[in-house]
């Protein structure tokens, strides 16, 4: 089926109308969003409109455990509007689903956005006004032009997506601006499709610098990376400021023919640090490198991009990094400065298995590491006795687990102090995240027992489940930031 018609049968099946509207070939939303310009996006020929009235729309996206998702449609107007003129039946809304074979958080399975099937209509649950395409945390209406048209989160964020980030509206009611104008309802068909891809903003996503370049030209290497700034950086004075650092590195399933836009959002492993209420917790520079292959494979061996991604780590020590986008008035010719007694390390699977390593082999870097179901040959990380680590498996993953525990008599031997409950803890307490007291309580119990080291399972978790539950577990992420290298 041809894009186009593709699209128009997903407009019939929301009840938009048969009106067929021509849908771009597009990659994933992260990078098509990064890379698109002014007016490519919009109405039935592709592009934003010229005149008055409803101008585009925008898929509005956040990365959970389950993948990205669709939680709502900025619609553009010209002009601010009056939100007293909305109500949830103003549009008609709906999502296409990713394609078939689409396996979330693993990008080179199949490109979500390449489908024919029709879109499915959602539910608005909300609908207000805002200065910016961007959900409002209190879903109050500021003075602006864009009307946010909200549906339903996911409470429980490890459940797998089933979207890709292509939207579609109509307008079925009119519309009041701010100043007492009515654009009035219509049936034209509205997509956030266009020529250079899908229109698509990302909460906590989109302020990423993506594909800078460590390289060392004494040995001819190189390696790709993306950056979070974190915004007091941005700020006139930023530059004067020590940072954390957290070096989170994702898993084999965004290597190969994966993007640095895939690192961020395929799996919430690097992204979920740059969550605006997480920076307003835990404030920190973020980077996570992009790997053209597996960096270390089920027998330990391991590329010179592990060595390379320490490189990273160490040349950012140097507080000599002023490589923020040259086109940005607040990064421009910036010196990053990072606090040297606060770098952190995390991963998931491979990216697990890699922070262990790094950890291990330069002891002396970092101030502790959080590990979701990675494992190492014991006698390979013994350093990791002095060091401070949280390993956090599922009981079902059949690798993690069973590895671990024969790591910790080593660590214990060469003078670690090693906690290791016997509780299986519930993995049904992590979800809502505004509902982990219980689960708070429990963690801090353990980590409070003075373990250097602490390994922690949860009960009928597997593999691929870890990476989509466990960095929800706000204690974890806060016992990271309390560890302060001496």
């Amino acid at each position: 089926m041809a894009a186009g018609a593709a699209l128009a049968g997903a407009v019939s099946t929301v009840g938009l109308g048969a009106r067929e509207v021509r849908d771009a070939e597009t990659g994933n939303g992260f990078t098509s969003a990064s890379s698109a310009m002014p007016g490519d996006f919009g109405g039935p020929d592709g592009h934003k409109s010229r005149g008055p009235g409803l101008q585009g729309i925008h898929a509005l996206c956040e990365v959970t455990g389950g993948g990205e998702k669709v939680y709502g449609i900025a619609v553009e107007y010209d002009v601010n509007i009056d939100p007293a003129s909305l109500a949830p039946d103003t549009y008609r809304t709906g999502v296409f689903p990713a394609a078939k074979g689409f396996f979330p958080g693993m990008p080179q399975s199949h490109d979500k956005n390449a489908t024919t099937a029709d879109a499915k209509p959602r539910a608005v649950t909300a609908i207000y006004v805002n200065a910016e395409p961007a959900l409002r945390p209190d879903r109050k209406s500021v003075a602006g032009m864009y009307v946010i048209a909200e549906f339903q989160h996911d409470t429980d964020l490890s459940l797998p997506t089933t979207d890709s980030d292509k939207v579609a509206l109509t307008q079925d009611k009119n519309v009041r601006t701010a100043s007492g104008d009515v654009y009035a309802a219509s049936e034209t068909i509205w997509s956030n499709a266009g020529q250079r891809g899908n229109s698509v903003v990302i909460r906590g996503v989109d302020a990423w610098e993506q594909n800078h370049w460590w390289w060392d030209d004494t040995r001819s290497a190189w390696l790709e990376y993306s950056i979070y700034l974190p915004k007091s950086f941005l700020k006139e004075g930023g530059e004067h400021k020590s940072y954390p650092l957290v070096l989170a590195i994702t898993h084999s399933g965004t290597s190969y023919d994966g993007t640095c836009a895939q690192t961020l959002t395929e799996q919430c492993i690097a992204s979920i640090w740059s969550l605006p209420e997480e920076q307003d917790r835990h404030e920190c520079v973020i980077i996570t490198p992009r790997y053209e292959r597996t960096t270390m494979n089920d027998y330990w061996e391991h590329t010179y991009d592990v060595e390379n991604t320490y490189r990273l780590v160490e040349s950012l020590l140097k507080n000599t990094w002023n490589y923020g986008n040259p086109n940005l008035d607040d990064r421009r010719d910036k010196v990053l400065k990072i606090d040297p007694k606060r770098v952190y390390c995390t991963g998931w699977s491979m990216g697990a298995m890699t922070s262990l390593w790094l950890m291990a082999k330069h002891p002396q870097t970092f101030a502790a590491g959080l590990i979701i179901a990675g494992q190492q040959r014991p006698s390979d990380v013994v350093t990791l006795a002095n060091q401070k680590v949280l390993i956090i498996t599922g009981a079902d993953d059949d690798k993690a687990t069973p590895w671990n525990e024969k790591c910790m008599p080593v660590w214990e031997r060469a003078g670690a102090k090693v906690t290791r409950p016997a509780e299986r803890l519930d993995p049904a307490l992590i979800f809502p995240v505004d509902g982990q007291q219980e689960l708070t309580d429990q963690v801090n119990g353990y980590l409070d027992k003075g373990g250097n080291i602490t390994f922690l399972t949860f009960a009928g978790v597997d593999h691929i489940g870890s990476a989509r539950k466990f960095f929800y577990i706000k204690a974890a992420r806060d016992w990271l930031f309390q560890q302060v290298k001496s």
